[in-house]
């Protein structure tokens, strides 16, 4: 505990002593220098009196975050959905048509609100959730992840539900080391949801939830059966500009879930099967729509800790399996991070970015590599093949649908220069418009349209 007081009281003095160093640009001096009518005693005053005030919001604010923030989640959560929690929740919410107008009644256990908390969660945020049936008390512990910033990783909630007669109530609610007192809490938390994307599950669960009980070992909700019919529609408008994504996200979570972690992930055994069902269930009219919700899927997996602010994630996924090309992870997180920017956003960023990139590492990071170029430059053909024309999207889509290797669509790049800092390029390559970088653009790009699948692009 001291350890911890004494980390976050060291981050707000870093946080205040980058403030009170930073110098501020002559323009930006000028831009706020005083006007001649702030020079009144009863403006001065008012303005001296602002300034503390922002300065004192600033400071409690500050201090706020560190003691809600943390580097490190709570709740560690070792395994996630597997094919039998998936069934057993496809059990639990199977509602037969007839009963659509009857009550029904669950009895939820531990997993299964670890299992129905982890997935509804993870459709706003990245999140791990851990939740206890306690001495007729539901514990819940769950660390929301956000963007970086100098507090920490993680936003805490922890808190416990109590069966008070015939109604529910929040008790022991903390953000992470911010308790927040129990008649505040059940007003402030409704009041939340009430006002975010959660109202509408809440408008929901006030129409077809009938009552809720905890017992010592479950908790039992009983409602209406056509609430099925309510949450599968939700379910549509959520990604209603790519209705299959969570079919796809559903099909990695069966892959990874199947997976000998004796083998390699392969780029290829996810890429295939999805194309695959892709293949399947398109047609001319809706083929580039379903080959974006696979890359975006597909993304979702492999690339998530970069990309998880901008990606829907649909899903807790049973395992986090590293995927490998070329017995390299990196090679996949290019290759589909570019074919994403390239089929969801613009090809031309994708390129730039992918450049941009490997010039900044080779100024201060891992070093110029024409093997991750090559990786992004492959993703990005690939990524604009799949949205060239309805044809060529069903083309790609037949084509990878028989994958049999990632080298079908990414080439051979073992012996291309890598690790080359910023002195070793230019001493080697001059810059990326010299005739020495083009060339070797040129044999890149050579080996990328030899592969059957763009030859014809």
């Amino acid at each position: 505990m001291l350890k911890s007081l004494g980390s976050r009281l060291n981050n707000i003095a870093n946080f205040f002593n980058g403030l009170l160093t930073s110098r501020m640009p002559l323009k930006t001096r000028s831009f706020f220098s005083r006007p001649a009518w702030t020079d009144a005693p009863v403006v001065k005053k008012l303005l001296k009196t602002l300034g503390y005030t922002l300065l004192a919001c600033i400071i409690l604010l500050t201090v706020l975050l560190s003691f809600a923030l943390d580097d490190t989640p709570q709740p560690i959560v070792l395994q996630g959905l597997n094919r039998d929690d998936i069934q057993r929740a496809k059990l639990l919410l199977h509602v037969s048509p007839e009963d659509r107008e009857s009550i029904k009644t669950v009895s939820l256990n531990q997993k299964d609100l670890n299992i129905a908390a982890g997935y509804l969660l993870s459709h706003f945020v990245e999140n791990t959730t851990l939740i206890q049936i306690v001495n007729d008390r539901i514990l819940f512990q769950i660390a929301v992840f956000v963007p970086q910033n100098p507090w920490g990783r993680y936003l805490d909630f922890s808190f416990s539900l109590n069966q008070v007669e015939d109604a529910i109530r929040i008790k022991s609610f903390k953000i992470g080391e911010i308790s927040i007192p129990d008649p505040t809490a059940n007003r402030l938390i409704p009041f939340i949801i009430r006002h975010t994307p959660l109202n509408k599950y809440w408008v929901a669960a006030n129409q077809y939830v009938k009552n809720v009980r905890i017992t010592p070992q479950t908790l039992d909700i009983s409602y209406l059966g056509s609430i099925v019919d309510t949450a599968k529609q939700l379910a549509i408008n959520k990604h209603k500009n790519y209705p299959n994504l969570h079919v796809y996200q559903q099909q990695i979570n069966d892959i990874v879930s199947r997976h000998d972690p004796a083998w390699r992930l392969s780029l290829s055994d996810l890429l295939q099967p999805l194309f695959l069902s892709a293949f399947q269930r398109s047609d001319d009219d809706d083929a580039i729509r379903e080959n974006r919700a696979v890359i975006i899927a597909v993304a979702s997996y492999i690339y998530k800790n970069e990309l998880r602010r901008y990606l829907p994630l649909g899903l807790v996924y049973s395992k986090e399996y590293p995927v490998f090309a070329y017995k390299r992870i990196d090679i996949p997180q290019h290759f589909i991070a570019s074919a994403l920017v390239t089929a969801v956003d613009s090809s031309l960023l994708s390129e730039q970015l992918s450049v941009d990139k490997e010039v900044g590492d080779a100024q201060q990071g891992s070093g110029f590599s024409f093997i991750d170029l090559t990786a992004d430059r492959a993703g990005t053909r690939f990524g604009r093949l799949a949205i060239a024309s309805p044809h060529q999207a069903r083309e790609l889509q037949r084509m990878m649908s028989t994958l049999k290797h990632y080298s079908s669509i990414i080439p051979d790049i073992q012996d291309l220069p890598e690790h080359m800092d910023e002195q070793a390029f230019k001493l080697k390559y001059g810059g990326i418009d010299s005739p020495a970088y083009q060339a070797m653009i040129r044999e890149i790009d050579t080996r990328i349209s030899a592969l059957p699948m763009y030859r014809n692009q």
